[in-house]
């Protein structure tokens, strides 16, 4: 069911209605869903109570995980999700929302989305989707897990993940020891944290965006971009596409608006120099920009996480 957002024309103050996140969680009965949970009594959703309690989980900051086999319709939409999340397409094939366009996630694709982002999967008519999942509660974990050239959607060999995270499941739900379950989730987390740190071999985009991050007020464009890489335009475009799952223009804002969430959350900075610090060249490419990319203006987003709210 989806609740009630902010009409377009929206005075100010911002009332608690205006900032609400929108949700949306539309599933077939008869889809399939086996998860381990770190708080059952946290959600009401039928299959979060029903999942198996582990109370290891919060060692990794992690709410939920499992597998699941989807029927449609199915579509979730989390305006503002509070920590990252993984999802590892295992057959059958869905789609996740990746810079405001729809993505494919079949078998042998994975997607990692950070924590703040407006967070939207769904599945067509007449197929089945399978796929495992993590999803972060936020916090450390969830926030340090990505470098500059983290990939967004890319390839990921969905086989030793899924037995990992069917091993947890099982200990879990069986003799639960709780030496084997942080085992199995050491594995089970080494593997998305592997997935976040992997290039695939080319060290120099690596390079470049440790470099972008750390200058983001510079105004870089595709020019700078392609000479501080030692790359051809094409060459550097290619390779991003391939490692990281965007184009070095669409990586670029993801970096500034990743920067910017953190600065408008947890700062009382002005929101003009919040757009600066980050590279944009005024307040309103800013704000657009923020908006495609967390569902929220930076000034709803700050109350928001003021008032410690989250998808």
């Amino acid at each position: 069911m989806q609740s009630p957002v902010a009409a377009k024309s929206e005075p100010k103050p911002h009332s608690e209605t205006q900032v609400r996140p929108l949700e949306t969680d539309i599933e077939n009965p008869r889809s399939r869903r086996r998860a381990v949970v770190a708080d059952v009594s946290a959600d009401a959703r039928p299959w979060v109570r029903g999942g198996v309690p582990c109370r290891e989980l919060a060692l990794f900051e992690i709410a939920h995980l499992g597998v699941a086999e989807m029927l449609p319709p199915y579509e979730v939409v989390r305006d503002r999700q509070s920590g990252a999340f993984f999802m590892v397409g295992l057959g059958g094939q869905g789609q996740v929302q990746v810079d405001g366009r729809w993505r494919a996630l079949p078998p042998g694709q994975a997607c990692l989305l950070p924590a703040g982002l407006r967070n939207r999967f769904r599945m067509g008519r007449g197929k089945r989707w399978e796929f495992a999942w993590v999803r972060f509660s936020g916090g450390v974990r969830s926030s340090t897990i990505f470098r500059a050239g983290s990939p967004v959607l890319a390839e990921f060999d969905p086989g030793p993940f899924r037995a990992a995270v069917e091993g947890l499941m099982a200990e879990a739900a069986g003799a639960g020891s709780s030496r084997r379950v942080h085992q199995w989730l050491e594995l089970v987390y080494d593997y998305v944290r592997g997935f976040a740190g992997s290039f695939r071999g080319d060290e120099r985009l690596m390079r470049l965006w440790d470099l972008v991050q750390s200058r983001l007020a510079d105004p870089w464009d595709m020019r700078t971009l392609a000479r501080a890489s030692g790359l051809s335009f094409e060459h550097l475009r290619r390779l991003c596409l391939k490692e990281i799952g965007r184009t070095p223009m669409n990586h670029l804002t993801h970096l500034r608006i990743q920067q910017a969430i953190r600065l408008v959350g947890e700062s009382d900075i002005k929101l003009e120099a919040v757009a600066r610090q980050v590279g944009f060249a005024n307040g309103n490419s800013f704000a657009a920009a923020f908006k495609r990319s967390t569902g929220h203006a930076p000034s709803q987003f700050r109350v928001l996480r003021s008032s410690g709210r989250a998808s």
